[in-house]
């Protein structure tokens, strides 16, 4: 089957819940049934409780059982939809965006799904960036009185790095850190980025210690308004604050790398649309869930 990506070819592939059912068993269990409590690959369908019976252990499996999806009471076809519209909205989705669109009736349990699929989002941490990179970091929080840039009270510091070939970006990542520290800063470099590749910094100091694994090109901005030492990577960070503010009315600090994770996910697969569904689709299944205590907590 091709990629879903045109709302009409989702709408043909997925009409009916028993169409969502079949293909999340596909994609759970491509090598067809493994119990998850002694492996055994044998099972009745229970259709009455819509459940797998392990013909070994005998343990009873529900289809989204261990899947970010675990106890939500939603349609399959419902929770397909939110992947889809979270998977292909560019400029996001809210909570109460989702909400209309899907109907459910609860402001809650919408922000729950939402987040629900956005944890699904997060870097596997697998894929370092290998071509040359541009690296610095931002402050994100709403406006107040005081200092602003590094030093800035009462924001969260974020670090950003994207693959650049001068004309073009490629990857990127995005990541809360506690503060701009050497300490940090190198952390987060080196382990989205390969060692020995090229990476340009601005002259703050924290990025001092780069050379030691990088090609470490830092570049002091001049007085010129016109210089900007680091375009792509400015421009990231641009679309990002852009992004964010266009979206959501309310960015609570303690879930903004969910956020961040949303945004470079699609960022990262913006040349690859035609996948993307199925892509989220298998990281939401692989997913351990999480209850609304939980994010709350």
């Amino acid at each position: 089957m091709e990629p879903v990506l045109s709302l009409y070819d989702f709408l043909t592939r997925f009409p009916s819940e028993e169409e969502c059912f079949q293909y999340f068993v596909k994609k759970r269990w491509p090598d067809g049934f493994r119990c998850p409590r002694c492996g055994n690959h044998a099972a009745y369908f229970i259709e009455k409780h819509r459940r797998f019976q392990c013909t070994a252990c005998r343990r009873q499996t529900s289809l989204t059982a261990g899947t970010v999806f675990h106890r939500m009471r939603q349609p399959l076809l419902t929770l397909f939809w939110a992947v889809y519209f979270i998977a292909t909205s560019k400029k996001g989705i809210s909570a109460m965006e989702l909400k209309r669109k899907l109907g459910i009736k609860s402001y809650q349990t919408a922000w729950l799904l939402l987040h629900k699929i956005r944890s699904a989002m997060a870097s596997s941490q697998m894929f370092p960036l290998t071509g040359d990179a541009e690296a610095d970091e931002t402050f994100i929080g709403g406006r107040r009185p005081g200092k602003r840039g590094r030093g800035a009270e009462g924001k969260t510091p974020v670090a950003a790095v994207v693959e650049t070939d001068g004309k073009t970006m490629g990857r990127a990542y995005l990541e809360t850190i506690d503060a701009a520290t050497t300490e940090n800063l190198t952390s987060f470099l080196s382990r989205n980025l390969s060692p020995g590749v090229k990476v340009t910094t601005d002259g703050f100091l924290a990025y001092g210690f780069l050379s030691e694994n990088f090609h470490h090109v830092p570049r002091v901005r001049s007085n010129s308004s016109d210089d900007d030492t680091l375009p792509k990577v400015h421009i990231l960070i641009a679309n990002l604050k852009m992004w964010l503010r266009g979206t959501y009315n309310c960015l609570p600090s303690k879930h903004l790398q969910h956020y961040l994770d949303e945004f470079i996910f699609r960022f990262n697969r913006r040349w690859k649309l035609e996948s993307i569904f199925d892509k989220l689709l298998v990281r939401c299944i692989v997913t351990p869930s999480f209850t609304y205590a939980d994010l709350t907590g």
